[in-house]
């Protein structure tokens, strides 16, 4: 993996990686994004938070941590589908990455060995 960048400024130019590195990236996302649906098929069980009483206070509690647990857009569940979803898109990306610096490299390589 390289980094270019003008002057050793804070942004960075340009970022090439191998075919090699690319594939190991995206392994590595499919890897991490398999783990978390691992552990996002747990919530299930956390969702019978249980403990909390008869009272009206204990049922309202064991409701609201239910759907922390498994409920709305902000629940435990939807965050880790949404760090699922990011490392499988960046798989992807990866994977393209790859791609095309094969692709690259072949026409570059075609250019310089045609007859002129």
């Amino acid at each position: 993996m390289q980094f270019h960048s003008e002057d050793n400024a804070m942004s960075i130019n340009h970022l090439s990686l191998t075919t090699d590195a690319a594939d190991h990236c995206a392994t590595a996302c499919l890897e991490f994004a398999q783990a978390v649906a691992a552990i996002q098929r747990t919530t299930a069980e956390l969702h019978r938070a249980g403990g909390f009483g008869t009272l009206p206070s204990g049922i309202a509690l064991q409701k609201k941590y239910s759907e922390l647990a498994v409920g709305g857009p902000g629940s435990l569940s939807a965050m880790l589908q949404a760090h699922i979803t990011v490392a499988t898109n960046l798989a992807a990306t990866f994977t393209a990455i790859g791609r095309n610096y094969v692709a690259t490299d072949d026409a570059v390589a075609q250019r310089i060995t045609a007859p002129r």
